[in-house]
């Protein structure tokens, strides 16, 4: 019975993962827009830290967004072997919608939904979360839910 229920809980956490992420306006750009209109410049392996993204992933995700018009990759002054990223513009327009496009995603996935069992699923994920042994970043779901 329990292997069951963690078979379905399984099931529904992939669909929902599915979901949000074939939703999402900037596919895998969204997060790194967001992060650098927070933070500002960031390096390479800072982004890399934050996201929890493998090099080669990050590498390539920047090289479109680089060619998009997106960001500006220069050598970092301190240390010539790090990347600084940093908005152009363009980016931080692009920043500005994509965290629009986040509330309005989120208002839509969850504004039916009582406040009350709002309050029980963040409990139950942050829970789980603590549980996977996984570090929540406060700040960036109080701030923006990067």
């Amino acid at each position: 019975m329990d292997s069951e229920l963690n078979l379905r809980l399984l099931g529904m956490l992939v669909q929902s993962s599915y979901l949000m992420q074939t939703r999402e306006k900037y596919r895998g750009q969204g997060r790194l827009l967001i992060l650098l209109h927070l933070y500002g410049s960031l390096t390479q392996r800072e982004l890399i830290e934050l996201t929890g993204r493998r090099s080669a992933t990050l590498s390539e995700q920047l090289d479109g967004m680089e060619k998009s018009g997106l960001i500006l990759r220069s050598k970092n002054a301190q240390d010539k072997r790090n990347i600084d990223v940093t908005l152009t513009e363009q980016g931080q327009a692009a920043a500005l919608q994509a965290m629009k496009n986040r509330q309005a995603y989120a208002d839509a996935l969850f504004g039916a939904m009582p406040p009350r069992k709002k309050q029980q699923l963040a409990g139950l994920l942050d829970s789980l979360l603590h549980t996977w042994d996984i570090p929540l970043n406060e700040e960036e779901y109080r701030d923006h839910t990067v």
